[in-house]
Order: C-alpha cells, then sequence, then structure tokens
C-alpha cells in the first residue's frame, strides 16, 4: 500500500475517532481521543509506524476507563483492529 493510500485511512479513522466526540461521552476521554488523532495520527512530521502505534496505545487506554460507555469502548475496538491491519502493512 501507498504512503497516500495509508494517509487516506488514517484520516478515515481520525473522522470515526471523532464519532467519540458526543455529550455521552466523559469529557477526559473526548480531550484523549481528540489529543491522540491530532498530536499523533494526523502528525506527519512523525514517522508513520509510531504515529499509529501510539495513537492505539492511546486509545487502549480511553478503552480502559471505566465510565466509558459501551457503545463508544466497542468503536475504539474496532477502531484499533484497523490501525493494527495498517500498522502491519507499514513495518
Amino acid at each position: 500500500m501507498y504512503v497516500s493510500e495509508i494517509e487516506t485511512k488514517l484520516g478515515q479513522i481520525a473522522t470515526v475517532i471523532n464519532q467519540i466526540d458526543d455529550p455521552k461521552v466523559p469529557r477526559n476521554i473526548r480531550k484523549g481521543a481528540k489529543e491522540a488523532c491530532d498530536m499523533w495520527l494526523l502528525n506527519k512530521s512523525k514517522q508513520m509506524d509510531v504515529r499509529i502505534a501510539i495513537t492505539q496505545a492511546k486509545l487502549e487506554e480511553l478503552y480502559e476507563d471505566p465510565n466509558i460507555p459501551p457503545e463508544f469502548g466497542t468503536l475504539i475496538l474496532m477502531i484499533n483492529t484497523e490501525l493494527e491491519k495498517l500498522l502491519r502493512e507499514v513495518i
């Protein structure tokens, strides 16, 4: 897969991560998801594999928060599955 295709995929994943910005989700989780997206996933100054792996780690931390609504926990698992696939392609 070419870098431009991966960037497109990352943009699509970022759109899905932004769904976590919902009033039903506690503020700290929304903030964490936005930071993972802006500071890591979409940060082109970092290496691709680092961007993906750190975004996964940050989302995993959010998933473990006991206050996350179940449907958003499921969303995070789905996002991390996609990130894992991409990570395998860039390594």
